[in-house]
């Protein structure tokens, strides 16, 4: 019987796929601490065409993670300094709201700070109910629990949740002029006892209020909106 050539002998062994070579380095990471001559023999071709070891290749790995860890970091940094700064300035509006003296400098205030803060076009507060002063003149915000405007807004008031984006013809329709303040907002439901309502912060900029803008801090404006408001919510006879 002939003796089998080396190449025979290759050829009747099975010799592991790449990706059985990967999983087992990955489940024996020490294995170059015990064949550090494997990893001064491995060599990798960059890109540029130079090849480099494989221990250069990690180190440059390493250092390219690094990076993408840092500009994530410095992005998470900016963006809690950007919380932080909003959150500032919606407890600033809340305590001057409170030292606000009747409702008519409630919105007022509301009004002025809002446009400034969002630079918007247009600010309206829509209370959906009638107010406890007598002279409801002075205060055109309350609109009544029946009105046009509260069946535009019905499925977002009931959704209790802010919302942004462009406006529908009839949400236009009913919150403007012809013409005015077409392009988008932030709408932010009002709820209190027995009422609700909503305060529209609207941009001729169709692209001003975007639809996937986060809305967690205008839920909590709209919360101490509606607390403050409240006090000055008529109450009807059978609440």
């Amino acid at each position: 019987m002939n003796p089998r050539s080396n190449d025979s002998i290759t050829d009747a062994v099975a010799l592991p796929t790449a990706a059985v070579v990967g999983e087992y380095l990955r489940a024996h990471p020490d294995f170059f601490n015990s064949y550090p001559d494997v990893l001064r023999a491995i060599e990798i071709t960059h890109c540029s065409g130079d090849a480099i070891s494989l221990l250069e290749r990690q180190v440059a790995a390493l250092r390219e993670d690094n990076e993408r860890q840092k500009a994530r970091f410095d992005e998470l940094v900016a963006l809690a300094k950007t919380n932080e700064d909003l959150i500032k300035r919606i407890h600033q509006l809340a305590l001057t709201l409170m030292e606000a003296a009747g409702p008519e400098a409630i919105f007022a205030t509301l009004t002025d700070t809002l446009a400034r803060e969002f630079n918007a076009d247009s600010v309206r507060t829509l209370i959906f109910a009638n107010p406890s002063v007598i002279d409801s003149s002075r205060v055109p915000e309350f609109i009544g629990e029946d009105c046009v405007e509260r069946e535009v807004f019905a499925e977002l008031i009931k959704s209790s949740s802010p919302q942004c984006g462009q406006l529908t013809d009839s949400q236009k329709q009913s919150l403007f002029e012809a013409g005015a303040h077409g392009g988008s907002a932030a709408l932010l439901p009002l709820c209190g006892k027995s009422w609700d309502g909503l305060v529209v912060v609207a941009s001729d900029d169709k692209a001003r209020f975007d639809a996937n803008m986060g809305t967690e801090f205008l839920a909590y404006l709209g919360d101490i909106v509606s607390l403050i408001v409240d006090p000055w919510v008529a109450r009807s006879t059978s609440s």
